[in-house]
């Protein structure tokens, strides 16, 4: 059961339809797809027939003070809340809250790997899990693309210190960006993680993200309790 909790459709940044995404998606294999929405543009997302499409919000704040509260006003919205990091006062604060999933893409932009020992140890403490960005890799080239691995190795060798979650997602904006489950858990396998380990990061973990927040949402679990049928 492999997820992409990332995918843009012409719902955000994307080029094509969900129908469009959620077609490739099965054609990759993948059990469901993370359609972002710009918070606070968050309308229905259709069904589609043999796959998983998840509601995944992005908040996009433009400085650290900004964070909680828009997450807060995001998150009874989303099943997967993400920030747009790459700001280090922006990822440290996403880190530190725990409404928020996930970060995305925390070297956008920079030189370091915009994450420290400080930030994976929140992260750590309050369930933020960092995403390993697929896009970046694809769309930079020369000393832009060696900057960015380095950074995203690193930030992989903090996460397993600290014991951070990771999920690996295509962050695809259009149907030719998306890729298999197997095909992202590689590219976190060759920054660093055991294969198993690298796994995770498209089934188990986002996996128990989505189901999380849906009972969250749902209202079949509780800070500490969770309602059992």
């Amino acid at each position: 059961m492999n997820y992409d909790l990332h995918v843009h459709t012409t719902l955000s940044i994307g080029e094509n339809s969900v129908e469009e995404m959620a077609q490739m998606g099965k054609r990759l294999g993948l059990a469901g797809i993370g359609l972002v929405r710009y918070f606070p543009s968050v309308s229905e997302l259709p069904d589609v027939e043999g796959i998983d499409l998840i509601n995944s919000v992005m908040i996009k704040p433009a400085k650290p003070e900004e964070v909680n509260k828009l997450a807060e006003k995001a998150r009874e919205r989303a099943e997967v809340l993400m920030v747009h990091g790459g700001n280090y006062d922006v990822n440290r604060t996403a880190c530190e809250n725990g409404t928020i999933d996930v970060l995305c893409h925390p070297e956008l932009g920079r030189k370091d790997s915009g994450l420290d020992h400080i930030c994976t140890r929140a992260a750590h403490d309050n369930n933020v899990a960092i995403e390993v960005n697929f896009r970046e890799v694809l769309e930079n080239y020369k000393r832009n693309r060696i900057y960015i691995l380095s950074a995203m190795k690193k930030n992989i060798e903090l996460c397993k210190k600290y014991d951070v979650k990771i999920v690996t997602t295509s962050s695809a904006v259009t149907k030719w960006g998306m890729r298999s489950g197997r095909e992202l858990a590689s590219i976190a396998h060759l920054l660093g993680l055991d294969l198993g380990k690298a796994i995770e990061t498209t089934t188990s973990i986002p996996e128990q993200i989505i189901r999380e927040n849906r009972e969250k949402l749902a209202g079949k679990r509780y800070e500490g309790v969770r309602e059992v049928e």
